[in-house]
Order: structure tokens, then C-alpha cells, then sequence
């Protein structure tokens, strides 16, 4: 098959997930796209999209691991270091410094929660005595209905507590069979719904916004176009957290600034006109 022909199959077959079933992955980086379909075209003893496009039809069930396949979740409690430092030491100062007593944290492309619970639980730990005075709500968001479902059970393996601070783990979860389960002064503040960032609205009102390791998966122009979705998501000066492989694109340059480079913080700034 010559690359034109691969080409437009490949396009059919996007096309073909997103008028059948609403996920959008025609601005997906084409590399780790096309990686990811392989797989399940070898798994499903095919060799063209063509082929993989009539499995579809016969197999409606192949959707859902075709999903799963292109919505690799990668996660853990406290993951990098550097971010959750600059979490604690600047926007958690600047956030709860307010004259208002509220915080809203939206966590998009949450998997399997660990980490707005992890947000959640570096917040109390530095609100202390002063949590329950505060009006918290953290969002934790997907794609992916079955890692949601995950996330909201609250029940993780021991071999997932490993970045938890021992009397963290004491403080924050239950041990349950062969796990950890949550505990009620997380579950206040932390709730889940599935939303697509290619499509879906942004949440409002955000003092912040954590994004980490899904932008790389986007093309330029899906990067752009989320960036700009955050920024209308974000209160005036509120704070936005990227992956640390991720950079502002294009003209979204424009709508934030650097605060640390070293963890991928920015902060929204204020008289920009988003299109």
C-alpha cells in the first residue's frame, strides 16, 4: 500500500470513531497514533485500517479497547517531585492568601485519580486546623469511564501508595482487603466526571488548572486549542500546570507567563481576547 492510500484510510478510520462514537483523535500526534493502532491491528490479525475499520463494524465491542489503547493511563501518587513542589510553594501561598475562603482545582486527564487525591492532600496538610473554614473543590477529569470508575471506588494496591508519606497514608486511607481505600476528608473534596478536552466546554472559575502528560499525545493545533480552553477555564491570574515535556504553543504564548520553567508552571494573564 502506498503511503497515500494509508493515508486516507487512516483518516477514514478517525473519521469513522468520531461520527460513531464522539471521540475526537484526528489531531492526535500522528506517531504515537499510529503506534497505538498498530497494536490493535496485530491483536486483531489485520494488516490495513481498512481492515481494522470492518472490524469495527462487526465488532462494536473492539471500541472500547481501541479506547483503551489510545487512552494510555499513566499515573501515581505524588508523581514528579518538582510539580507538587511548586504546588507547596507557590501556588497554594498564592491561593490561599485569597479574601475569600474558595479554591477551585480542576486535575484534566486525572486516570485513575491518584492525582487530585494527592492535591487534595498536600492542600489540607498545609490549610492544617484551617481545612474545614475553606469552601475546597477539586475536579478530576477523563476520557476514560472505566479508569473514572477507578478513581471515584478509592480503592488502591499497596504497590500504588509507594510516593504517600507513611503518616500520610495513615491519616488519608483505610487498609481494605488487599488495598488502601480512601478516606472521607478526600472524598469531600474530590469528585470525578468524564469530559473530553477536545470537545467538551471548560470547566469555570478555576484558581487552577493541572494538565499534565496529555498535551503531548495533541498536535499543535489541538494543543492550541485546549491551551486556549484552559484560559477561559481559569480565574484572572490563576495558575495552570503542564507536563514537564510540555511547552505553550503558538499563540497561546500570549495568555500565560512562565513562573517556573523548571515545573512547567504559568500563570494566566489578564486583557487577552481568546478566538
Amino acid at each position: 500500500m502506498n503511503v497515500a492510500d494509508n493515508t486516507r484510510e487512516l483518516q477514514y478510520l478517525l473519521e469513522k470513531v468520531y461520527g460513531e462514537r464522539g471521540f475526537d483523535f484526528r489531531e492526535y500526534r500522528e506517531t504515537t497514533l499510529t503506534r497505538r493502532l498498530e497494536r490493535r491491528l496485530r491483536a486483531r490479525g489485520v494488516q490495513t485500517y481498512a481492515d481494522y475499520s470492518r472490524v469495527l463494524d462487526k465488532d462494536p465491542g473492539e471500541y472500547e479497547r481501541l479506547f483503551d489503547d489510545l487512552t494510555i493511563n499513566v499515573t501515581s501518587f505524588f508523581r514528579d517531585e518538582v510539580a507538587f513542589l511548586a504546588l507547596e510553594k507557590v501556588v497554594f501561598p498564592a491561593l490561599t492568601s485569597k479574601a475569600t475562603k474558595n479554591i477551585r482545582i480542576w486535575s484534566a486527564g486525572c486516570a485513575t485519580g491518584q492525582e487530585p487525591y494527592s492535591i487534595a492532600m498536600l492542600l489540607l496538610e498545609l490549610l492544617g486546623e484551617e481545612a474545614h473554614q475553606w469552601d475546597i473543590a477539586i475536579l478530576g477529569t477523563d476520557v476514560d469511564a472505566k479508569a473514572l470508575e477507578l478513581a471515584g471506588d478509592g480503592l488502591f494496591a499497596p504497590k500504588d501508595m509507594e510516593g504517600i508519606r507513611l503518616a500520610w497514608l495513615g491519616k488519608y486511607f483505610t487498609p481494605e482487603g488487599n488495598g488502601f481505600r480512601v478516606q472521607s476528608p478526600l472524598r469531600r473534596l474530590v469528585t470525578f466526571e468524564m469530559h473530553n478536552l477536545v470537545s467538551a466546554p471548560p470547566y469555570q472559575n478555576q484558581d487552577l488548572v493541572v494538565c499534565r502528560n496529555v498535551l503531548i499525545y495533541f498536535n499543535p493545533v489541538l494543543q492550541t486549542h485546549v491551551l486556549k480552553s484552559f484560559y477561559q477555564g481559569l480565574k484572572e491570574e490563576g495558575f495552570l500546570l503542564l507536563g514537564k515535556a510540555e511547552v505553550l504553543v503558538g499563540e497561546t504564548k500570549t495568555l500565560f507567563t512562565g513562573v517556573d520553567s523548571k515545573s512547567k508552571l504559568f500563570r494566566r494573564l489578564g486583557g487577552r481576547r481568546v478566538t
